[in-house]
């Protein structure tokens, strides 16, 4: 089905203004930390670290005040003031992607005080109408499923979803269950990898590598490969599992020296839901007391990975629209 956006209101309101790089970003910090805080993650807390200290670094702001339309950082936006107080904030981030233009609407944001006034709606519009207004192909947002109000909003106003990814984190001192003993567990062998690359571009898809930087080579077999690894001091573990003698999943770890090391878990449709938690629990034995995160389509493995003592930390519904009208 084919969705039609819905125009936006770009009347002015004396509420809402552009953002300035100059004084609103200790604000805008306060408020993202205000409304989001709950639910952060690493991520989420480095992203206002940072922003806070851009909002001090005076020869930061003066690049930043020319290069609005250029950099990966939320560098332009709207905000809504009542008063001198911000209570209302949307970020822009611009990306460029395979000669397309891409803008991701974030940080919707509206302090409690203020919610249910139209405010969220208003400033996306104004957001959407930014986009557009500068030929963007394409805008993007996403938020959790657990928000039905702003899903709800978004799909309003012409966002059609286009993924469901739940992030994952390994409990700490969990009890490993006892695994199921029909699946044989080897290491990645080199004849695995055409399948392993095309489970993993089934459940990374093309669609959002311009935001994540998804990039799977670094697993493929081979001497280069592996010179690289050396080189760059990557300690790359893979482990397969198999049911008679067919392939069933593949899992990857590629630590990163983070808080969070982040395993690759590859399967296909028709493999048993299982292969995900030997291979998840064969893992977490080998490897001790780190603390992994996985990203992985929400659906029909929830359970598995479930049972091999992850906790889903939450689940983003990935949404856009079109466009400027070419």
């Amino acid at each position: 089905m084919t969705s039609i956006p819905i125009p936006v209101r770009t009347e002015a309101h004396p509420h809402l203004r552009s953002l300035n790089l100059l004084r609103d970003l200790p604000q805008v910090a306060d408020l993202i930390e205000l409304c989001f805080s709950q639910t952060f993650d690493e991520d989420g807390e480095q992203y206002v670290r940072q922003m806070r200290r851009a909002g001090r670094d005076e020869s930061w702001l003066k690049w930043a005040s020319s290069a609005l339309e250029s950099a990966s950082m939320p560098l332009t936006g709207y905000v809504w003031v009542e008063g001198e107080r911000i209570v209302g904030n949307a970020s822009l981030i611009v990306f460029h992607h395979q000669h397309r233009k891409l803008n991701m609407v974030a940080n919707v944001a509206v302090h409690p005080e203020y919610r249910h006034r139209g405010i969220a709606r208003a400033l996306t519009e104004r957001a959407l109408s930014h986009a557009r207004e500068r030929k963007t192909d394409e805008i993007w947002l996403h938020a959790r499923d657990d928000n039905p109000d702003a899903l709800d909003l978004y799909s309003d106003l012409g966002f059609t979803e286009r993924a469901r990814r739940t992030t994952w984190i390994s409990n700490a001192n969990s009890i490993f269950p006892d695994t199921a003993t029909h699946f044989e567990v080897t290491t990645r062998r080199a004849q695995f990898w055409p399948t392993q690359r095309a489970w993993l571009d089934q459940l990374h898809p093309a669609d959002l590598r311009w935001y994540r930087g998804w990039n799977f080579e670094s697993l493929a077999p081979g001497w280069w490969n592996w010179l690289y690894r050396l080189f760059v001091e990557m300690n790359l573990r893979q482990w397969a599992a198999l049911r008679d003698g067919k392939l069933q999943a593949v899992l990857a770890w590629t630590p990163g020296g983070s808080r969070r090391e982040p395993l690759w878990l590859a399967l296909g449709e028709d493999s048993h839901p299982e292969a995900a938690t030997r291979l998840l629990v064969q893992a977490r034995r080998e490897l001790g007391a780190h603390k992994f995160t996985l990203e992985h389509p929400a659906g029909p493995v929830d359970e598995s990975i479930r049972a091999a003592g992850f906790r889903a930390e939450r689940t983003l519904v990935w949404m856009s629209a079109p466009g400027a009208t070419k």
